[in-house]
Formats: C-alpha cells, sequence, structure tokens
C-alpha cells in the first residue's frame, strides 16, 4: 500500500547512509571542542572505574565451583552417558564482561554438538526435573527464588545460591548464547581496550537504566556489538571485519584459527580508552537521526549498512553477526530510543564540560557511572527462606517476575550483564554425588573442554587496589568462607592474558585434596 511505499522511500542506500554518518560523527566531534590535553586525566579515570568494577579472583571462583555443583547435579538426576550431561557456562562470566552482582548463566548440554538439536518438549522436562531438585535443596536452606518457567520460548529456572547470593539462570542447550559468548571472548585477546571499553559503557547503560532489553532498552550484545563496531570503524581499526574471523564457520577451533591470524591487528593505532570513548560516545549521538532511514551497525562487514526488517526500519539496528537476519537491538523500543538520545546528550556534554576544565574528575566519575562503591558491587547472602506472597497482588508480581526473565532469555541474542587482590577458596558442600567427577566446562560446541574462566589480568596500567571482603555469612551450596585468605602469591596465580585457558581434569585433582565423609564433600588446598 501507499504506507509501505512511503516507508520504503524514507530507507536510504549503504553509500548514502555511510557517507551521512561519517560526516555527521566529524561534525559534533568538533563541535564537542576536545582538548587532547585533557585525555590522560580521563584514561586515568576510566581505568580508576574499570579497576573498581572488576571481580576479584574469588568471585571467579565462586563462579566456577557453581559450575562444577551444577555438572554434579545433572549427572545424579540424568546419568552419565559419555560424559554428558554436563552444565556449562556462558554470558557476561564466560565472556569476562560480569560484575560481582551479575547472575551466572548456565546451560545443560547432552551433547557436544554446535547446533541445538534439543526438542523444547525436553527443555521443558529437563527444567521441571532441575527445579523439584533444586526446591529440595531449598527447603533445606541452600537455595532460595526457585523459579521456573517452562512456559517461556526458552524453558528456565532461576535460583539463588543463598550463601554468595549469586543468581544462577539455567538453560536446556543454549549453543547460541554459548557461541556468542565464545566469540565475543576470542575476539577479546585481540586487543584490551574492547573489553575495556565494552565494560565501561555497559556500566554507564546500566547506571543510566538504558541496558534492559525488557524495558525496552539496549541488550548487553548490542552494546558490545556497538563497541567492536567502533573499534572496526577507527582509523586505522582495531579489530577486523568479523566476516574474515567466521569465513570457516563458528565453532571454536575455526574461530581460535582465524582470530590468531589477527595478532597485532590493531596495533597501529595508538588511541587510548579515553579517546575511544568520547569518540564512541559522540558516534552514537551523531547518528541519531539516522536510524530511521535504515542505519545499521555490521560486526560482519565492519561498516555502516542499510537494513530493514520484518518489521520494518528498527529504532536501533545492530546485526547479529552469526544470525544477520536478526538485530540484536530489536527490544528497543521508539520511546526508549528517545530516553537512549537523550543520555548520550548528557554524557556528551558532561565529556564537553571537562575537555575544557568546567568540570572535575569527581564529578565527572559521578555523573558518568554514579557513586561507586566497592560494598555494593558484592553479591550478598540472601534470607535463608525465599518465601512468596501468595496474595491476588503476590501473584501478580510473580507472574511479573517470570515474564522479565523469559523476555530476557528469548536468544538468539541472549543477554549478557566485571582487581587483582585476596581471594579465598571456597567450601563445597552438600555434593552428595560420589564418584561424579567435575568436568569445569565452558562450551560444548566440540571436545576442547574442560576450560575455566580465570581473571584477564590486562596489565593496562590499572593500579587500583581494593581491600578484602569480609566472609560471606550463611552456608549456600558454596558453604561458608573458611577464614584463612589465600593471597596471590600463594593461591591464585593471575595469567598476563585473558585467554580461556585449558586446565585438564588431571592438575585441578592432584590441586585440591578431598576430605569429609557421608553427605558433605570438602575441597581444600593441596598442602
Amino acid at each position: 500500500g501507499d504506507s509501505e511505499e512511503e516507508a520504503s522511500s524514507m530507507v536510504w542506500d549503504s553509500q548514502d547512509l555511510r557517507g551521512r554518518a561519517e560526516h555527521n560523527e566529524e561534525q559534533l566531534l568538533a563541535a564537542m571542542s576536545v582538548d587532547p590535553g585533557r585525555f590522560p586525566a580521563l584514561n586515568d579515570l576510566l581505568l580508576e572505574v574499570y579497576a573498581v568494577l572488576r571481580p576479584k579472583p574469588t568471585d571467579y571462583e565462586q563462579r566456577n565451583a557453581l559450575v562444577d555443583v551444577f555438572s554434579k547435579m545433572a549427572t545424579r538426576i540424568f546419568g552419565n552417558d559419555n560424559g554428558f550431561p554436563v552444565v556449562q557456562a556462558f554470558g557476561s562470566f564466560t565472556m569476562d564482561l560480569f560484575t560481582p552482582k551479575s547472575d551466572l548463566d548456565l546451560s545443560v548440554n547432552f551433547s557436544a554438538e554446535i547446533e541445538d538439536q534439543c526438542p523444547r518438549k525436553k527443555k521443558m522436562k529437563v527444567v521441571r526435573k532441575f527445579a523439584k531438585v533444586l526446591y529440595s535443596l531449598q527447603r533445606d536452606g541452600i537455595y532460595c527464588g526457585v523459579l521456573p518457567v517452562v512456559s517461556a520460548k526458552v524453558p528456565i529456572v532461576n535460583v539463588i545460591d543463598r550463601g554468595t547470593g549469586i543468581e544462577c539462570d539455567v538453560t536446556v542447550e543454549n549453543k547460541d548464547g554459548m557461541t556468542r559468548s565464545m566469540i565475543i571472548k576470542l575476539i577479546s585477546s585481540l586487543d584490551e581496550r574492547f573489553q575495556i571499553l565494552s565494560y565501561l559503557v555497559k556500566t554507564w547503560a546500566k547506571i543510566h537504566d538504558v541496558n534492559s532489553p525488557t524495558a525496552q532498552t539496549m541488550s548487553s550484545m548490542s552494546i558490545i556489538s556497538l563497541v567492536a563496531f567502533h573499534l572496526q570503524t577507527r582509523h586505522p581499526p582495531i579489530l577486523p571485519a568479523f566476516s574474515a574471523l567466521l569465513k570457516d564457520g563458528s565453532d571454536f577451533a575455526s574461530v581460535e584459527k582465524n582470530i590468531s591470524l589477527f595478532k597485532g591487528f590493531g596495533s597501529a593505532n595508538k588511541e587510548s580508552v579515553a579517546e575511544l570513548f568520547v569518540t564512541l560516545m559522540s558516534k552514537l549521538l551523531s547518528v541519531e537521526s539516522l536510524w530511521e532511514h535504515g542505519l545499521c551497525a555490521s560486526n560482519f562487514e565492519a561498516s555502516w549498512i542499510s537494513k530493514t526488517w520484518k518489521k520494518g526500519v528498527g529504532n536501533l539496528s545492530v546485526e547479529d553477526f552469526l544470525d544477520r537476519s536478526q538485530n540484536f537491538a530489536r527490544a528497543v523500543g521508539k520511546t526508549q530510543m528517545q530516553k537512549i538520545c537523550t543520555c548520550l546528550v548528557v554524557c556528551a556534554s558532561n565529556l564537553t564540560d571537562f575537555m575544557k576544565g568546567h568540570m572535575d574528575a569527581s564529578n565527572l566519575k559521578t555523573r558518568l557511572f554514579g557513586r561507586l562503591n566497592p560494598d555494593d558491587l558484592v553479591s550478598r547472602p540472601r534470607p535463608r527462606r525465599g518465601k512468596r506472597n501468595l496474595s491476588p497482588e503476590g501473584r501478580h508480581g510473580i507472574q511479573q517476575e517470570r515474564t522479565k526473565r523469559a523476555a530476557r532469555h528469548e536468544a538468539p541474542a541472549h543477554q549478557v550483564n566485571a582487581t587483582p587482590s585476596t581471594a579465598r577458596v571456597a567450601t563445597v558442600r552438600h555434593c552428595r554425588f560420589p564418584g561424579i567427577q567435575s568436568s569445569g566446562a565452558q562450551f560444548a560446541c566440540k571436545p576442547w573442554w574442560p576450560f575455566r574462566i580465570v581473571p584477564s589480568g590486562f596489565g593496562y596500567g590499572i593500579s587500583v587496589r581494593l581491600p578484602p571482603r569480609a566472609p560471606h555469612p550463611g552456608p549456600g551450596i558454596l558453604g561458608r568462607a573458611p577464614g584463612d585468605l589465600i593471597t596471590s602469591n600463594s593461591g591464585i596465580q593471575l595469567p598476563n592474558q585473558g585467554s580461556l585457558l585449558p586446565r585438564p581434569l588431571r592438575e585441578r585433582s592432584d590441586g585440591m585434596r578431598r576430605t569429609g565423609s557421608g553427605g558433605d564433600e570438602q575441597l581444600h588446598p593441596a598442602p
């Protein structure tokens, strides 16, 4: 009809959009009157924020231990068929873009195939069986907040470990989310600025309430993809086009091989994190009027392109680099896009004031990232019982929570929600699964697991050190943290590079001795 023709006439071709976007970006950056002499101070500010937000080694150990425990639980429920099922992490933890308060995304996998071949009915059955066991453990005071949502597009059970306060979102055969997480993690190894900038922009978006697809704002994957896109379109580029990384497939071996060919790709670009942060914000703000004309950020092509979706032009368009028919930012509503643009305007204004010397670093930090309190970033133990209000108002709240959590897991674009210091070794309790060896697996795409996620340890001049946290009260599935704190010199060793480091089961079993009998199994460092 006429309306379709009118909408079609509003869409410009890729060349026109690309030219207009680049022109707008140059004009806005010039209008901001950026003083290069202020970048070192801004860089110090951003890296300090990054250091404060980063998890500690104990946060990695807690989550790795939870993955191991859930794998044992899966084996107890479903048996052992050539090492499967296995529970594997993905999302923000696997990408090393999590904070101590982030959820832990888990997938129960029954095969090492890349493609999800599990029927929906089986997924629902698996979720129900998991929920039954978790309800039992909830009655023992180990968990709280067990919430299965089998009617969701992606069946899921949410549960909170009471000892650590970590919320775990358990799905079945979530291969799409795992593959994307793996690719982002591998790409992060090309240049440390990608991870640091992703972390900072995610934090900024979260603080300003524009990082929630359930509220029709940006998903974490759309934010991370926009950061990668910015680094792809710098001069010279810092990251290559994803088409070159995915040309032989999206399996781990192929992506790893192709990424290895681009080591040092962005070394010619000497821009600091501060320069990239300022130019990214100005880039996004400068194209505000072009989204309605079909503008789309394509990581696959490393270029602005023109694109419409099944429902027409997106309010914000960020192409899914694996399934190019999908928009990572499809959840963004029209009104919410205006809110995002308003936040970008305020951010650019604050950065401009700082660059002109009209705002001090402390004020800018608060305006960009809120009042950062390390204690607020710690996952808190939960109450012994996760009782729910079953009044009509309470039931309505539960249904709202189910809808919110279910929407968050409507993949393929799964959401992903990040200072070395002292660390403690978690005590694993209530693991009544004798004879079952924990896997520590992180992906199911190929038999290249087990992997354990470890701190990145990027040497980007970060010198901020935070005081050690007090042990969490309450048992939980990880048990009470022991009183002795293990320092990095005698315990966890930080790697020089943030890659997925294989850790053979033999090495892990040699490094830990098991004590106790009966129902409890406790892990302690080998003497």
